[in-house]
């Protein structure tokens, strides 16, 4: 468990610094419109490989920690190069995608393989406890980034993130290389669930829900240095988010043993629509601050419920693949937000992008209340 938390703590930390600030890098450096988009959408977009395929060899070998060390080495690699690209004075999309696409297709699986282990060790309602710690390093690395680190510098963002990584993968290293292998190959069970309408139902409020929140990854910070905020209060804003996150992992337990894990994605992606919304027209600095809090909703529900819900449902001999599968959706759904804000930024502001971000979430929470007959987990074993 301690081994779980320390790799949750580090890989949210580098991400901590990718996501607030990354997208603000490349802008400071003549990055933007269709260009920024595409960069910043090669992470999801090669997660819609990286997942399902390690997630099938995690199933099938019954490896856990061994392809991390090689997912979190790849991952490393690709941003090593991408770093010394930005010292050399390379920031054209051209010349930084190479590193960017070697670092998105090792990073994407990462966190789906550890969130394996950790419901294989502590099952639903012990995994917010783990994950929670993945929260506190992205607050930790966020706000302290934002209050000693520049992204004006040509590469002392990616140089940190590097350093990130490299702290990932030691980590990777205390955790379990195998477990033992499963009583089958699991592709009868992911076909069944390809074909079950409850879990297709899933992938699409995922893949919607998705595009609305990457709005959130690419736009936000862009956004409020738009409104004139400096990088100090960017960080603020990103840790209030992420305190509210871990506030929810941290108390909500009872919660999601009373609640059905679909009632609260509902809830959580009717929050998300509203403060989208709100996102979309407020301009006041405090007021959006005050907004930060319902990330707990837009993100920490909307995750754990899902997680909670494929938990219940996916045979156990599958676990890796099918959360592999939901991670592919949420992939689909950040590639297509993403191609569509960084152009929709540059020509109408950031309260346009919000405004279709709660459209999109508003129509994820229509999928989710979808009636679908509820049905239960099933494994070779019994």
């Amino acid at each position: 468990m301690a081994a779980i938390r320390l790799f949750y703590f580090v890989s949210f930390a580098a991400l901590g610094l990718y996501l607030p600030y990354f997208p603000r890098w490349l802008g400071a450096h003549g990055v933007a419109g269709l260009e920024l988009s595409v960069l910043a959408a090669t992470l999801p977009a090669l997660g819609v490989l990286g997942p399902p395929l390690f997630g099938l060899l995690a199933d099938w070998l019954g490896l856990r920690g061994g392809l991390l060390r090689v997912t979190c080495t790849g991952a490393l690699a690709g941003f090593v190069i991408l770093a010394l690209a930005a010292r050399g004075g390379a920031h054209g999309a051209a010349t930084l995608w190479p590193g960017l696409a070697l670092f998105a297709f090792f990073r994407s699986p990462t966190t789906t393989m550890a969130d394996v282990l950790a419901l294989e060790r502590a099952g639903a309602q012990g995994y917010a406890r783990l994950r929670l710690w993945g929260s506190v390093g992205f607050m930790l690395a966020a706000l302290g980034f934002g209050q000693l680190g520049s992204v004006d510098a040509e590469w002392q963002l990616p140089g940190a993130i590097a350093l990130g990584l490299a702290a990932v993968l030691v980590a990777a290293f205390a955790l379990p290389a195998r477990v033992p292998r499963p009583e089958r190959p699991p592709l009868g069970a992911v076909g069944s669930l390809l074909r079950a309408r409850d879990f297709q139902l899933l992938l699409v409020t995922g893949l919607l829900s998705q595009a609305g929140h990457s709005a959130y990854d690419l736009v936000f910070s862009l956004h409020l240095y738009a409104l004139g905020l400096g990088g100090g209060t960017v960080g603020v804003a990103w840790t209030l988010g992420v305190v509210a996150e871990i506030a929810l992992m941290a108390l909500g337990g009872r919660l999601f043993r009373r609640v059905p894990a679909r009632s609260l994605l509902a809830v959580g992606l009717a929050g998300a629509s509203l403060r989208w919304g709100l996102v979309a027209v407020v301009r006041q600095p405090v007021l959006l601050l005050a907004l930060q809090p319902l990330h707990a909703l837009s993100f920490a529900m909307v995750w754990l419920a899902s997680v909670q819900w494929l938990k219940a449902r996916v045979p156990a001999e599958a676990l890796a693949t099918g959360q592999s599968l939901y991670v592919a959706s949420i992939a689909v759904g950040s590639v297509l937000g993403m191609l569509l804000w960084g152009p929709l930024f540059a020509a109408r502001g950031g309260g346009a992008v919000f405004a279709c971000a709660a459209a999109a979430a508003a129509l994820a929470c229509g999928v989710a209340l979808v009636p679908v007959a509820p049905q239960r987990a099933r494994s070779s074993g019994r």
